[in-house]
């Protein structure tokens, strides 16, 4: 894993290096993982353009998110919207008002979907992981996006969420057990993303607004930032009770033949 420096977006970095189990790595400045785009410095852009070479760049977001936050467009990249789960899966229907209402934030209506008794922050993120393996939405995304990889000829593809976290260190996840990385290996990647946004966290939890002043409104927070170990064992399960194992969610599943496979690996992998 090659940590990539930019000003603006902490969670971003190449898997270029990653051991594969039958001793090849991860080709660098093919596949990067990332957060959203849409503060990025000039001298963000040109780290990503020039030395890591993106050509490439797959939003998972939802419509909301993107509509919101959209990403720069870069002339010489190619974009993609492949929204992994809609606004109604991640429960942000409501979020734009109705009838003249103000319209609430992402958090607002997370904190208020976490208030009901016997549901946590902890359960909001176990259900999105559990969706973003069983939703068919997310299965044609993670589909596609494989079909993306593919026939990708030039430069890298850089792939990002909101934080990227979650859909991104799913999408990773399968990633990596593609390219026949192991298990173990694909849960530190997943978990280094906390010690890259410990400093914005903080800073985010420092400036919520006083009515987000409080003990619920800062596990919201902390469970939207950080990666925890159980979110990506809930992901698991659902590989393992849809597919029998990762490596059969990708063949059963998301219709990933013996062929693709290896293609894959030959495409992104070296001695």
């Amino acid at each position: 894993m090659i940590d990539i420096d930019l000003e603006r977006q902490p969670n971003t970095r190449d898997l270029g290096g990653t051991v594969a189990e039958d001793g090849r790595v991860v080709r660098p400045h093919k596949l990067l993982r990332s957060g959203r785009l849409t503060q990025l410095t000039r001298n963000d852009a040109t780290t990503l353009l020039g030395p890591c070479r993106v050509r490439t760049v797959v939003d998972l977001r939802s419509a909301l998110e993107t509509e919101q936050n959209p990403d720069p467009q870069w002339g010489i990249v190619e974009h993609y919207h492949l929204p992994m789960l809609s606004d109604d899966q991640l429960g942000f229907s409501g979020i734009s008002g109705q009838d003249g209402e103000t319209p609430q934030s992402i958090l607002d209506t997370l904190v208020d979907q976490t208030r009901q008794p016997g549901y946590s922050a902890a359960q909001y993120m176990v259900d999105v992981y559990k969706q973003l393996l069983a939703g068919k939405q997310s299965q044609h995304t993670l589909r596609r996006f494989f079909d993306i990889l593919l026939t990708h000829r030039d430069g890298a593809v850089l792939y990002h969420c909101n934080g990227g976290k979650d859909r991104t260190g799913v999408l990773t996840a399968l990633v990596l057990t593609a390219l026949g990385v192991s298990w173990n290996t694909v849960a530190l990647d997943y978990m280094a993303t906390n010690e890259r946004v410990k400093r914005n966290l903080e800073r985010r939890l420092h400036n919520l607004p006083d009515r987000h002043q409080n003990p619920h409104s800062h596990d919201v927070v902390r469970a939207m930032y950080l990666a925890d170990a159980s979110y990506l064992e809930a992901a698991r399960g659902e590989m393992v009770r849809l597919g029998g194992s990762p490596q059969g969610y990708l063949q059963t599943v998301l219709g990933l033949s013996d062929v693709m496979l290896a293609d894959l690996r030959d495409r992104y992998l070296k001695r």
